[in-house]
């Protein structure tokens, strides 16, 4: 079958699914399904037709609910493979299909705010600059999520994990959804830690004013330079301090510059960093106080070692093949 015909038979069988072909046209597709590869070319068009047909009942679906459920279901799991998107990506072109291909008389609206999501794994860092100018630096293990049109109508960033903002000053306020509250700005340099899997959000101020509110946006406290505010998961405990900022803000050059700081809160962004678990025997030890500067670019084990050698601990390891080593910190 030469280019044309190929071209006149797809024109009649689809024609023919959509019951528009005339007499002359029949007869026409009659003679050219005698041959038995159009039969199937025909065949597998059908098949398709049937199962577009029966998607029909989502013209009444509602968009803005879809969306909200892809979003919630992508965010819920870590998407690591091409394939996973991929299967997303089926359902919401099925959908769209649907609701364009078939006629439904409504008008399907296309303003609805897609997402992007930066995900950092475990033992590594990164930093991106938002189309507002505004720079974030993100700690291991952590995602930050805004939408498509950030900038436009809203700067609203969504985050689970650490990471520290210099945000580019404008009218339109900065705000950053944490899992139980919102930080608002118009031009400022704080760090911010919201782990899902903490009991607790905190937000440490740099520079500039910060004001944190709840997620309904009623105000909760408005902060200064310096300043330390941690939130308990259920919002019934609020602590507000003055720290030294050094040990906020020095992980975004790749170290960790802390003055008696406890032992536990050191260990906690270790863990992070060089994704391992660091246990301790007895809790006391994570009350331990130590000063000093961490650099991230040295072997973890030189690292842990120094605790050893400085504070009167000894230190246990457990390698785990596939799994997370494990630090056990007793005392000597």
């Amino acid at each position: 079958m030469n280019e044309k015909q190929h071209d006149n038979f797809w024109e009649l069988a689809s024609a023919r699914l959509f019951h528009e072909n005339s007499k002359e046209e029949k007869e026409q597709l009659e003679a050219l399904l005698r041959e038995e590869e159009n039969q199937k070319s025909y065949q597998r068009l059908e098949d398709v037709h049937q199962k577009l047909s029966r998607t029909r009942p989502l013209r009444n679906a509602s968009s803005v609910r879809s969306w909200a459920k892809v979003t919630e279901a992508l965010h819920r799991r870590k998407i690591r493979l091409v394939a996973e998107v991929l299967k997303y990506a089926a359902v919401i072109l099925l959908a769209l299909l649907a609701g364009t291909l078939i006629p439904t008389g409504k008008k399907v609206s296309t303003d609805i705010p897609l997402f992007s999501e930066i995900n950092v794994p475990l033992g590594q860092m990164s930093n991106v600059t938002l189309y507002d100018g505004t720079r974030v630096w993100l700690n291991s293990g952590t995602s930050l999520k805004y939408a498509s049109d950030f900038g436009k109508n809203s700067r609203k960033v969504i985050l689970d994990g650490e990471a520290f903002f210099k945000v580019k000053p404008d009218e339109m306020p900065f705000k950053i959804q944490l899992k139980n509250s919102e930080i608002e700005v118009l031009g400022t340099s704080f760090n911010a830690i919201s782990f899902s899997g903490d009991d607790f959000s905190q937000v440490t101020l740099v520079e500039g004013l910060v004001k944190m509110n709840t997620l309904e946006g009623k105000e909760i406290v408005r902060m200064e330079p310096s300043q330390q505010i941690t939130i308990s998961g259920n919002m019934k405990e609020i602590n507000l301090k003055t720290v030294d900022t050094g040990f906020y803000q020095s992980w975004t050059d790749g170290k960790i510059v802390f003055h008696e700081e406890r032992l536990a809160d050191i260990t906690d962004r270790l863990e992070r960093w060089y994704n391992v678990e660091i246990r301790f025997s007895n809790p006391e030890i994570g009350e331990l106080r130590f000063s000093g500067t961490i650099l991230k670019n040295k072997p973890f084990d030189q690292i842990i070692k120094a605790f050893e050698l400085l504070l009167p601990v000894k230190i246990g390891y457990q390698n785990n093949l596939g799994e997370k080593d494990v630090i056990t910190i007793s005392k000597k």
